[in-house]
């Protein structure tokens, strides 16, 4: 019985680690997608026919997304 049960603990031990392994490789670094995100909002900031006043508030905006976005990434 005990070594059923090593047996199947081991199993499962390393099937998940086999499970996890290819997902860790895989993860984005956050800050990356928060300078992907930055990128897009200025895109669509710039090329939007909002005004000066406007564009410059959705340009601000952008920038403090991107401050908040890193810091919550650190």
């Amino acid at each position: 019985m005990k070594k059923a049960l090593a047996v199947t603990m081991t199993t499962i031990i390393l099937f998940s680690t086999l499970l996890l392994i290819p997902l860790a490789s895989q993860e984005v670094n956050p800050a990356d997608s928060c300078w992907n995100n930055w990128e897009r909002c200025r895109a669509r900031a710039l090329q939007s026919d909002f005004g000066t006043i406007r564009t410059t508030l959705a340009l601000t905006l952008c920038d403090i997304a991107l401050g908040k976005c890193l810091l919550n990434a650190v």
